[in-house]
């Protein structure tokens, strides 16, 4: 996954988790606002109000909302320090230094 910002705000504020369920939550709301057609309309307008909220809010990756609010579920990982990103080999023991497989 890309991450893309922007001087303003991060440009993708839920993170990968919360869009999945937001996918899921708005399919479910859509699906439940077709398949029960007995309910009022209204509710049935509102179900597939807050389904399409929910589904296209997941499926961007940006929650008007959130970026309203300023809260960020998506954060952008710190670069490693060069130094810290090498593996620095270990000395090699010998039996002669003691058991070498013990834990120190």
């Amino acid at each position: 996954m890309t991450y893309q910002t922007n001087d303003f705000h991060n440009v993708e504020n839920v993170g990968p988790l919360d869009r999945v369920n937001r996918i899921i939550a708005g399919t479910t709301l859509i699906m439940v606002a077709v398949l029960f057609t007995a309910i009022a309309p209204a509710s049935i307008a509102g179900l597939v109000a807050l389904g399409t909220y929910a589904g296209l809010t997941g499926f961007i990756g940006w929650d008007p909302l959130y970026s309203t609010a300023r809260l960020f579920q998506h954060r952008v990982p710190e670069p490693r320090p060069a130094a810290a990103a090498k593996h620095e080999p270990r000395e090699a023991q010998s039996p002669a230094d003691g058991d070498y497989r013990k834990a120190a």
